[in-house]
């Protein structure tokens, strides 16, 4: 039983999306499963969608549950977008490339623990959001790790760009 990986993105049913990859000696298909809760600060948030793209393509959607829970499983070698939406809120992105070199052993995949905090849009009240419109996170395999990490300098990053946005924000409705 592999460990869970646990990647939390911060300020800021089952679906199955899955375009296998068969290890030659195994004959095995490998995923990469990924489970993770949607919340505003630690409220569990009910009804946001969760919209897997593959390039512009919608491949899958589902809603969070009273508990904010969302679950599926990625195919290998490819490149997708998982965008959080819901209404009065900022929607968010993350991109999880899964185009690896994954290790010829590599028998089992560990799976992703994913923690997405969204923001009323009301508190980017006159800033300009455009910025957001990028992934919040990239996810892409890690060989030393032999796991899908999250970008960790990546999202540092686009969370500066939060934080900068919020005093924007905070500054513009003061005036």
């Amino acid at each position: 039983m592999p460990v869970m990986r646990t990647i939390r993105l911060s300020p800021i049913l089952l679906l199955l999306v899955v375009l296998p990859v068969v290890t030659p000696a195994q004959d095995m298909v490998l995923t990469l499963p990924i489970a993770g809760r949607v919340l505003e600060a630690d409220k569990k948030l009910e009804g946001c969608q969760v919209i897997i793209y593959k390039g512009n393509e919608v491949v899958g959607e589902q809603v969070t549950d009273r508990s904010g829970r969302f679950g599926m499983e990625l195919g290998l070698q490819e490149e997708f977008a998982i965008e959080f939406r819901k209404e009065g809120y900022l929607p968010k992105r993350v991109l999880v490339d899964t185009r690896a070199n994954l290790p010829k052993d590599l028998v089992e995949i560990i799976p992703i623990d994913m923690a997405m905090t969204m923001l009323p849009a009301s508190k980017y009240e006159g800033a300009d959001t455009d910025q957001l419109d990028f992934p919040f996170a990239i996810v892409r395999y890690d060989r030393g790790a032999r796991a899908f990490v999250q970008d960790h300098q990546y999202t540092a990053d686009m969370m500066r760009t939060n934080g900068a946005l919020l005093l924007m924000s905070g500054r513009a409705t003061k005036h």
